[in-house]
């Protein structure tokens, strides 16, 4: 969960919480679920594309939103090394009329700008749509492809991922992030111990906002600086229930060999 502002605009995405527990999800539990909220009213238009099934109220709506979708699909495919991972069916997509009618549908806080719940992206139409978009839709992949209960058991790099892709697919996002950072995290980073740790539960939360930019600053310098690919074995090890210090000296052999590693690196950065 965060917050997406925009110069004349406050939006916020609610990112469902998910089951949590234990052991990682058996490979049935690991399936994405159905969405219990209520559908478009009678009407919309529906539009297939390879991988999603959107509705939208218009015709150009839907087709316009559903290129949009894959836009952002490949780049994330493409950003978090998943070349081979095939989504065990499409993703729905709902797009509301407005906020009044997502919230009335979908029992979201008035903050809320759009939600992903399992194969579901919940959303509506509004300025803040595309960066909406690029973050939800970041938590239905990493959802499916690392399992629901390992996804819930990294929060930190669940949402790090969201937000840098984010900040991807949109200028104002990228903007504001990258102050929030320069302004807020590289003057007082947040121990990693405590990062990890201390996960927001709540987009209402004050001071949230350096949270969420420190994980999108710290998800986007590991893909950046250990590639893609590697990003994928990490995630890889991960889901099969390897340790995160174990998971980084085993893909990052001579780099990293655990999350100190990386904290003491990307400070170098950060700090500049």
């Amino acid at each position: 969960m965060r917050k997406i502002l925009f110069p004349l605009l406050l939006l916020c995405c609610a990112c469902v919480e998910i089951p949590t527990g234990g052991e990682p999800a058996p490979e049935a539990a690991r399936l994405p679920v159905e969405s219990p909220y209520k559908g478009l009213d009678p009407g919309f238009k529906t539009e297939e594309s390879a991988h999603f099934s959107l509705q939208a109220y218009s015709s150009s709506g839907a087709s316009l939103y559903a290129a949009l979708c894959e836009e952002n699909y490949s780049r994330i495919m493409q950003d978090l090394g998943l070349y081979s991972f095939v989504p065990a069916r499409p993703y729905n997509v709902a797009v509301y009329r407005d906020a009044s009618e997502y919230r009335l549908k979908t029992g979201q806080p008035d903050w809320s700008g759009g939600a992903a719940y399992g194969n579901a992206l919940l959303l509506y139409e509004s300025d803040g749509l595309r960066a909406t978009i690029g973050h939800e839709m970041t938590h239905l992949v990493f959802n499916e492809f690392m399992g629901l209960s390992q996804a819930a058991g990294l929060r930190w790099l669940n949402e790090g991922v969201a937000v840098y892709e984010e900040s991807r697919s949109n200028q104002a996002s990228a903007g504001y992030y990258a102050a929030r950072v320069a302004d807020s995290v590289a003057p007082n980073p947040i121990p990693f111990s405590q990062m990890v740790n201390l996960a927001p539960q709540s987009e209402s939360q004050r001071g949230v906002d350096r949270w969420y930019a420190q994980v999108g600053s710290v998800a986007g310098f590991m893909i950046r600086q250990g590639g893609s690919f590697n990003f994928s074995l990490f995630l890889s090890r991960l889901r099969d229930g390897t340790s995160v210090d174990k998971a980084l000296e085993l893909t990052y052999s001579g780099v990293w060999k655990s999350l100190d590693d990386v904290e003491r690196t990307w400070l170098l950065e950060v700090k500049r």
